[in-house]
C-alpha cells in the first residue's frame, strides 16, 4: 500500500513498527466518542462563525421517528444532542477564562491551517489548530490537564508532532493547550521546550533515514 504523503499519526505508528503503520492505513476508521467531542470543542473555539454550517443540535434522544426525520433533514451536518452541546460549551467557556490561552487565541491569525512540506524527500501534511506570528498551538481535550497530561505528552510523543509542524511552518514557539472535558474543566498551557524539541528532531531525522 502506497501513500502519497504522511502525517504525524502515520509517523508515530511507524515509530512503533512498520506493521503498526500498515495496520493504521488498513483499518476501517470509525471516530471514537472522544474524537467527536474533541472536534466539537475545536469547532466552538476556533471556528465559531461556521459552527452552524457543520453542526446542528438535536433536542432529544437518538431514537424514534422524530430522530430519524431530523437525521434525514440534516444528513450533511454533524448532529449533537443538547446535552453534548452544553457539555462542550462548559469546556469552551472555561477555556476562555484561562489568561494564557485567551492571549494566544487573541494573537491567532489562522485557525485549522493545513500545511504541507517535504523532509528528506518525504511528503508530509498536517493541520495546525492555532497559528500566530511567532507560534503554533494545538488544543488537546483530556481527562486531566495536570500531572497526568504531562505524562501523556511524553507517552503520545506530542513533541514529535511539534517538531514536524515547526518544520512545515517555522515559528519560534509551540504550545499545547490541555483542556479537560469534564468537571472542573481545568485548562493548562504547555510550551514545548528546547530540549524536548531537540530530542524529537533526532527521532524525526532517524525515522526518515
Amino acid at each position: 500500500m502506497k501513500k502519497d504523503r504522511l502525517s504525524y499519526s502515520a509517523l508515530s505508528q511507524f515509530s512503533k513498527s512498520p506493521n503498526h503503520l500498515l495496520s493504521y492505513w488498513q483499518q476501517d476508521f470509525e471516530p471514537t466518542s472522544a474524537m467527536l467531542y474533541g472536534s466539537l470543542v475545536h469547532k466552538m473555539i476556533l471556528q465559531p462563525e461556521s459552527f452552524s454550517d457543520d453542526y446542528v443540535v438535536f433536542e432529544g434522544t437518538r431514537r424514534g421517528n422524530v430522530w430519524n426525520e431530523f437525521k434525514a433533514l440534516n444528513d450533511s451536518k454533524t448532529i449533537v444532542t443538547a446535552k453534548e452541546y452544553n457539555h462542550a460549551l462548559k469546556t469552551f467557556n472555561r477555556a476562555k477564562e484561562n489568561k494564557v490561552f485567551r492571549e494566544l487565541l487573541m494573537q491567532t491569525t489562522q485557525a485549522e491551517k493545513h500545511i504541507e512540506w517535504k523532509y528528506n524527500g518525504i511528503k508530509y501534511h498536517g493541520f495546525c489548530d492555532m497559528v500566530g506570528d511567532n507560534f503554533i498551538a494545538d488544543i488537546k481535550t483530556c481527562q486531566d490537564a495536570g500531572d497526568k497530561f504531562a505524562r501523556d505528552l511524553r507517552y503520545n510523543d506530542y513533541s514529535l508532532q511539534a517538531t514536524m509542524y515547526l518544520t512545515g511552518l517555522p515559528k519560534e514557539n509551540y504550545y499545547i493547550i490541555a483542556v479537560e472535558k469534564s468537571e472542573p474543566y481545568n485548562v493548562q498551557v504547555y510550551k514545548i521546550g528546547d530540549q524536548l524539541l531537540s530530542n524529537a528532531n533526532k527521532r524525526y531525522y532517524n525515522l526518515n533515514e
